[in-house]
């Protein structure tokens, strides 16, 4: 077939970054006559991490090892999947010559932006706002995050989209996923939602869980959640326009 891969549109003297955790990017041997620069946990990468120690909302401790050498970072984003991320910018930052004591400072120096893993304070609420956008892997990361908070819990999923044929069962999965994470309320938001609320559900009897068809129906209940305190994750396919709810903290929030 027709060559069709993105590295036909690298420029001659550019070098390919890959995950090498990917197991089809790590079959890639040689791109534009180099072989590829690989990112990963696994050791056989150039560029890999370990001593990973997760802390919550803190963010995630971990040790990057850089093609011989190696330093301690703490990654301000939570969420253990950003290591996967650090370790790319850190093996792009090698390829323009920084130095490890740059790159370490670059990653310490992370912000969040709205809409991905951007924490708001409401009282005594926090918000987790990754309502940008949603897909199965990133539902489950954003929920792992949620689980390692303290005090009550909260998660608002909503509708996944472009998800084709199996949209249904991944929408379970999901679920399923919210409800082993010990999550105290999970509140599922519409059309496909249903069957995230009901696979939580069986998954766990003893959760609560609601379901609503339409984002209106969920906003009048948002000041008696924000009385009660803890972490709340607000996640979905940017179409739900979930951004309304964190509009609602935002302008609440003490200034």
């Amino acid at each position: 077939r027709a060559k069709t891969e993105i590295f036909q549109f690298l420029k001659p003297d550019g070098r390919a970054v890959l995950n090498g955790d990917d197991d089809k990017l790590a079959a890639v041997c040689e791109v534009n006559g180099e072989k590829p620069l690989f990112f990963g946990m696994d050791t056989q990468s150039e560029v890999w991490a370990d001593e990973v120690e997760n802390h919550g909302l803190a963010g995630t401790q971990c040790r990057i090892h850089l093609e011989g050498e190696a330093f301690s970072v703490r990654i301000p984003i939570p969420g253990e999947h950003m290591v996967s991320n650090a370790l790319a910018a850190a093996a792009v930052a090698k390829c323009y010559g920084l130095s490890a004591e740059e790159i370490r400072k670059g990653i310490e120096g992370l912000e969040a932006i709205s809409g991905r893993m951007h924490m708001v304070k409401s009282g005594a609420l926090t918000v987790i706002d990754d309502c940008y956008n949603a897909n199965p892997v990133s539902m489950k990361a954003s929920l792992d995050v949620l689980k390692h908070t303290q005090g009550r819990t909260v998660a608002i999923l909503g509708d996944m989209g472009e998800l084709g044929a199996d949209e249904i069962r991944l929408h379970q999965e999901v679920g399923a996923c919210a409800a082993s994470a010990g999550v105290d309320l999970c509140i599922c938001v519409g059309r496909l939602s249903q069957y995230m609320a009901k696979a939580a559900r069986q998954e766990n009897p003893e959760l609560e869980v609601l379901h609503l068809e339409r984002l209106e129906e969920l906003m009048g209940m948002l000041p008696d959640l924000a009385k009660q305190g803890g972490s709340m994750l607000v996640k979905a396919s940017h179409f739900m326009g979930f951004e309304k709810i964190i509009a609602f903290f935002e302008n609440t929030r003490p200034h």
